[in-house]
């Protein structure tokens, strides 16, 4: 991904996430700040998002790729 970027960012405050044992999958239900005046406690809660286990390890891996590139 680019330093420079034409997309809204909207931070994450927070996050529920969890398995959905009967369907293999991992639920993902991030909280997120929509403008510069709202707190971490009035985040916008958003919608559930579903993936599978392998999408899921997928995500784990971009996630620590990404933090190792921060990290440097």
């Amino acid at each position: 991904m680019s330093d420079e970027t034409d997309e809204a960012i909207y931070p994450i405050a927070n996050w529920d996430i969890g398995p959905i044992e009967a369907h293999k999958l991992v639920v993902f239900r991030p909280h997120f700040i929509s403008s510069p005046e709202q707190t971490t406690e009035d985040a916008q809660i958003s919608r559930y998002y579903a993936m599978t286990i392998e999408q899921a390890k997928e995500l784990r891996l971009a996630l620590v790729s990404a933090i190792a590139v921060l990290e440097r």
